[in-house]
């Protein structure tokens, strides 16, 4: 499969939920329900009961973004001869997806069933990881995405919802998850494997050593004179081991 461009990850995020509804609503028995990921209007829906829609209705940029925490995160690129090459790049993106679930049947008794097996579809997945996930834009093979229940809309929030769409208040499932958007741009990287020190005496511009070895100027072996007298020698010794 290839590699689809990294900022499908929105769209890939949908499917996934979409795909995981649709896979619980077939193990529980119910076959032949429709995701529906358009705003639920009529024409949406019409012909297509039961159905269940899963809008994305809403989007929220990390508050902890670009400008307010610049730094950056290290990437490894696989090279043509099997080595990897170690990158930088702007650390990623996180965005909060916030997606409506409502229910559509011929009864109401029907989509309230559709709606409690749709929580607990959510409830039951905390975590979504490997083939769960659709589309190929994840950043990492171990990725998880971790889908969770919102507390419920205000009334006004419904209520505009709802009118916006010609339609009137219906019991919805609030879900928001969050998906990375990495940065295209990579700086290459280098790591610094070797450092050279060199040590220069102010009073001797001969002397020069290059490092890593300690201060030549604290070495017995270019000890500095500053003149004086020699130590005494310790009573009861000769002073020389």
């Amino acid at each position: 499969m290839l590699q689809s461009p990294q900022h499908h990850i929105i769209k890939d995020c949908s499917d996934t939920l979409s795909h995981l509804l649709t896979q619980e609503f077939k193990r529980n028995g119910y076959k032949r329900v429709h995701i529906i990921e358009k705003a639920p209007k009529p024409e949406e829906i019409e012909g297509k009961l039961p159905a269940v829609s899963v809008y994305l209705y809403q989007m929220a940029i990390d508050p902890e973004g670009f400008d307010s925490t610049p730094h950056s995160e290290l990437v490894e690129v696989p090279q043509p001869d099997g080595s990897l090459k170690e990158f930088k790049r702007r650390r990623r993106l996180w965005v909060r997806l916030d997606y409506l679930m409502s229910a559509w049947a011929q009864t109401p008794e029907d989509e309230q069933l559709l709606l409690g097996l749709t929580i607990r579809t959510i409830m039951e997945n905390p975590a979504l990881t490997g083939t769960q996930l659709k589309g190929t834009s994840w950043p990492e093979d171990d990725f998880e995405l971790y889908p969770a229940l919102s507390a419920r809309l205000d009334e006004g929030t419904l209520a505009r919802f709802w009118g916006s769409l010609n339609q009137p208040i219906r019991p919805a499932v609030q879900t928001w998850t969050a998906v990375p958007i990495l940065p295209s741009k990579l700086e290459e990287f280098k790591r610094v494997h070797t450092r050279e020190l060199t040590y220069k005496s102010i009073t001797d511009p001969r002397i020069n050593e290059v490092g890593p070895s300690g201060n030549p100027f604290m070495s017995t072996a270019k000890r500095l004179d500053l003149g004086g007298s020699p130590p005494e020698p310790k009573p009861g010794g000769s002073g020389k081991k």
